[in-house]
């Protein structure tokens, strides 16, 4: 199940309520005027005719040969990906564009903001030489766009710019310093290199999301999907829009590894208590990125169950230092309030029913609780050491983190696998998503509708699991496969008896039975449990037949 990320999403680790998260290729040819060669003129054939005075020689002209159209393309000629600036400083822009169709426009944007453009007059070539000078610090991530006369994109490769404020650099600096001598001395870690934070009003904050899109309306619509296969949304849940609204104003403070960008939240440039709790978090993230395996968290080929799992080693790390650090003298009492009545208005959201449900919130919030659980247990164990030896030895499940013991003890999940069903249900089907569940999403799932007695029993057998989602859009149909791997046969019973329980509360009485022992709910769609020794298997399907080819793809050899 995919996290509501930044896209880069999943890239930046967050502090939230401090501390407990348009592109163009561009090349440009100027066509000159064709001209010949001097030396072609002197060795062309010539053509003698005599006359009365003298003879008149006559060049003979080759034909005149037809250019090939150039092809669309853009050039950007300054700046240069990479470049920083200070702020306050114009950063120059050359681009040109060429399109045998006629150039309309150039525009460029700054974190999604427009901060430059040049119309055309439908030459096949135009040309921008603009500045522009940004107004916050921070990366900014620059896309340039032109556009045909047809109205075709043509679109460069992305720049990201860095601008640094200096004179509020320096106007902190010694307050940083001191936070992160307190960090260094607290975790006994020393920095390798020297790390430049960026202070950023919620306003840049919210803009700088906006333009990031973490979540793409498209991605949200598939993970709408998803999480409506499992019950936590309707498939009409606006994710997208708020998304955008939770991550802008929650995030206090975000350390992203691809870019090392270190960003604190602050509307008055000056590090208030707060402020100075949440550089602690994030720079123990840019430690935990120059000392440790951090960057794994931006891997694409991860699956969501192990980053979570990483994610919460990371962010339950950042808590403990953040919860050390209040308890051991460097805030002054009139700061620990200040910092209590600072942080309670990020927490309103999860009452307000405008917002995300349970699970949503749960999820997000789960790498800082219960990673901060996990990180606590390896303290006690073995001190700081402990954390260090995680970093080498990293947790590989939502399991391990709810349930340290089983980290010790090296209980990998099961590698559990799934056949290709789109033959299976036929003509227009695709898949959206395959993962694996974990039992941290289990237990969301099933306790919609089962007490905590019932969650525990049916999900602290859990050995592994694979689901896959189905959509057919033109039927606006959903299908759903959850392939569970137990401990023991006794474990996959106690999911079986469980999740009937859960069923007949969510869907109403049992519709059908079949004869091999499937049980099948009929609501606005059905959804069946089945199970061969100990896997079990739940479906969802538009009706009985496609569940029951759908399982009998899964577990052959029972039918």
């Amino acid at each position: 199940m995919k996290q509501a990320k930044p896209s880069n999403s999943n890239s930046l680790l967050w502090v939230v309520g401090g501390g407990t998260a348009v592109l163009l290729l561009i090349v440009i040819i100027i066509a000159g005027v064709l001209l010949l060669p001097k030396k072609q003129v002197e060795s062309a054939a010539v053509t003698a005719v005599p006359t009365a005075a003298a003879a008149v020689i006559i060049p003979t002209i080759p034909p005149t040969v037809t250019p090939t159209p150039l092809p669309a393309s853009i050039v950007v000629s300054k700046p240069a990906d990479g470049d920083t600036f200070n702020l306050g400083q114009p950063v120059e822009f050359i681009v040109s564009a060429v399109d045998p169709e006629g150039i309309r426009l150039i525009s460029i944007f700054s974190n999604g903001q427009n901060v430059g453009l040049v119309q055309g007059t439908g030459a096949d070539v135009l040309e921008l030489h603009q500045e522009w000078t940004p107004d916050y610090g921070g990366t900014h991530a620059i896309s340039i766009v032109a556009t045909s006369r047809t109205g075709e994109p043509i679109a460069a490769e992305p720049i990201t710019l860095k601008i640094i404020d200096q004179a509020m650099i320096e106007r902190n600096a010694p307050i940083w310093a001191k936070v992160e001598a307190n960090v260094t001395d607290l975790r006994n870690l020393e920095p390798l290199e020297p790390i430049e934070p960026t202070l950023m009003s919620r306003t840049e904050l919210r803009q700088r999301l906006r333009a990031d899109s973490f979540l793409s309306e498209e991605e949200a619509y598939q993970d709408v999907l998803v999480l409506n296969a499992f019950d936590f949304v309707t498939r009409d849940f606006d994710l997208y829009s708020l998304s955008r609204r939770y991550l802008g104003d929650s995030i206090a403070g975000f350390y992203d590894p691809d870019t090392k960008e270190f960003v604190v939240v602050s509307d008055d440039d000056d590090t208030n208590a707060l402020e100075q709790w949440t550089y602690a978090h994030e720079f123990m993230h840019a430690m935990q990125d120059q000392h440790f395996q951090l960057g794994l968290i931006t891997d694409a080929n991860a699956g969501f169950e192990s980053n979570m799992a990483l994610r919460a080693l990371a962010e339950g790390e950042a808590e403990l230092v953040q919860a050390y650090y209040m308890d051991w003298g460097y805030f002054s009492d009139e700061e620990k309030i200040d910092i209590f009545n600072r942080t309670s208005h990020f927490y309103q959201f999860v009452s307000d029913p405008g917002y995300f449900p349970d699970a949503l919130v749960n999820a997000f919030y789960f790498p800082y609780t219960t990673g901060h659980d996990f990180a606590k247990t390896l303290f006690i164990r073995s001190g700081w050491d402990g954390l260090n030896d995680a970093w080498d030895n990293l947790p590989q499940s939502t399991e391990q983190i709810l349930h340290p013991d089983r980290y010790f003890a090296g209980d990998a999940p099961q590698i559990v696998t799934l056949p290709p069903l789109t033959d299976t249900l036929g003509s227009g089907w695709s898949l959206v998503e395959e993962g694996v569940l974990g039992e941290f999403y289990l237990r969301e799932y099933l306790v919609q509708e089962l007490d905590e007695d019932d969650v525990n029993a049916a999900a602290l057998g859990w050995g592994g699991d694979l689901y896959a989602v189905y959509w057919h859009e033109e039927r606006d149909n959903l299908a759903m496969v959850l392939r569970g791997a137990w401990d023991s046969s006794f474990d996959a019973g106690q999911f079986m008896d469980a999740y009937q329980r859960y069923a007949d509360r969510r869907y109403g009485p049992t519709d059908t039975t079949q004869p091999d022992g499937t049980v099948c709910w009929q609501r606005y769609d059905v959804t069946c449990l089945s199970r061969w020794g100990d896997e079990t298997l739940v479906v969802k399907a538009p009706d009985v037949e496609t569940a029951a080819a759908l399982i009998a793809a899964i577990f052959p050899d029972e039918n």
